[in-house]
């Protein structure tokens, strides 16, 4: 794609693939599933981290886009409702709360991707904290991001989190 990957880039793809090898290896996932990894949006500069897809029991068209973070812990924002603050790229930063991010994801593929529509492809988000400890009252968690966030979910309606 003409790009250049950075160090810090590359090992925070080894470290999440491998938590992923460890999610997909399981024989509930069929074997013809199709996988994306870094799928570019077209007509943006945004890269969903993994994406699979399949057909369910009743063979209807389904992808889960995942948003994979490596971040050990975060803080609450408080008056924001889509910024958390966590330790990225060798300094403490404010960034975009991870479930926001994976629906912004999802909003782009489902308004500029007709196939999407047309066929009532289900998307289910996730997102994968593999270094995060969750815990009672977690910022994650916090009742700004969930009033906000999911209820700009519509019609995208399936969501969880992979800790």
């Amino acid at each position: 794609m003409g790009r250049h990957t950075a160090k810090a880039e590359f090992r925070s793809w080894e470290n999440s693939l491998d938590c992923m090898y460890k999610v997909l290896n399981d024989r509930a996932i069929p074997s013809d599933a199709g996988v994306a990894i870094e799928y570019n949006i077209p007509q943006t500069s945004k890269r969903v981290d993994f994406m699979i897809s399949g057909y369910d029991e009743s063979d209807e068209s389904n992808i889960v886009i995942v948003e994979l973070k490596q971040w050990e812990s975060l803080e609450e924002v408080r008056g924001t409702d889509a910024l958390v603050e966590t330790y990225t790229g060798g300094a403490k930063r404010r960034v975009m709360h991870p479930s926001y991010q994976v629906l912004s994801y999802a909003r782009l593929i489902y308004d500029y991707n007709a196939s999407v529509q047309n066929e009532r492809v289900e998307l289910h988000l996730c997102v994968c904290l593999h270094n995060y400890i969750r815990h009672t009252d977690a910022p994650l968690d916090a009742g700004q991001y969930k009033k906000s966030i999911w209820k700009r979910c519509w019609p995208i309606q399936k969501a969880s989190y992979l800790i």
